[in-house]
């Protein structure tokens, strides 16, 4: 058989704050997060569209301001002497209506500071505990938007670089000049192209890109 089958190793990002690239599309989020603790709410929400580096920011937020990670099963009822908590993808709908409504009240007693983040506004998820209802609609929301082709060149030059990939010089124009404009797609074409790349044993090009164009295009 002429072709591999690469292993199916997940690529784990670095959360670290110096690796997160900066962005007109993430200047403002960026700033509310590297000012804490001088939020003028206790609770503040990171928005923005999958894939737009919420998750990164948030965790180099958590380690700024020493704050645990709580995930669906974190047993909230043993958070000790904890005042700042994060949560991340808090719309997901994992996360039980009671657990955010406590987190957000410690937070408000302990004079912490609470970080969720999510895809839209507080005010606009799903939920059905009046109580909570009206606490997330005072959340102070801060947003990353959606990339222009000058931002998603940079991004998907990231993406590459993170998993030490070496490309085509005319591989960057070509692929953004053709794309979705999104992080999330940004994020599939680079894991696609270093899936096939490996399996086939074929350099990155315009040729390559082409095919997982138009394979991504079609799913």
């Amino acid at each position: 058989m002429s072709n591999q089958f690469p292993l199916n190793l997940k690529h784990a990002p670095s959360f670290a704050s110096e690796d997160f690239l900066k962005l007109p599309c993430n200047e403002d989020a960026v700033y509310i997060l590297q000012n804490w603790p001088s939020w003028t709410s206790h609770a503040v929400a990171l928005i923005g569209p999958k894939g737009s580096g919420k998750s990164h920011l948030g965790h180099a937020w958590s380690e700024k301001s020493g704050a645990i990670f709580l995930t669906p099963q974190t047993d909230i009822t043993k958070l000790g002497n904890a005042c700042n908590l994060f949560v991340d993808d808090a719309d997901c709908g994992l996360f039980p209506e009671d657990m955010l409504f406590h987190v957000y009240n410690w937070c408000k007693e302990t004079s912490g500071s609470l970080l969720f983040t999510g895809q839209t506004a507080p005010n606009r998820w799903t939920v059905t505990l009046p109580d909570l209802k009206s606490r997330l609609a005072t959340v102070q929301v801060t947003s990353i938007g959606s990339p222009d082709e000058d931002a998603l060149t940079m991004v998907l030059a990231k993406l590459f670089a993170d998993r030490q990939l070496i490309i085509d010089d005319t591989i960057l124009p070509y692929i953004v000049s053709r794309m979705e404009r999104s992080f999330d797609m940004a994020n599939k074409i680079v894991s696609e192209l270093d899936r096939i790349s490996l399996a086939k044993k074929r350099r990155l090009t315009k040729i390559l890109a082409k095919e997982v164009l138009e394979k991504l295009d079609t799913e």
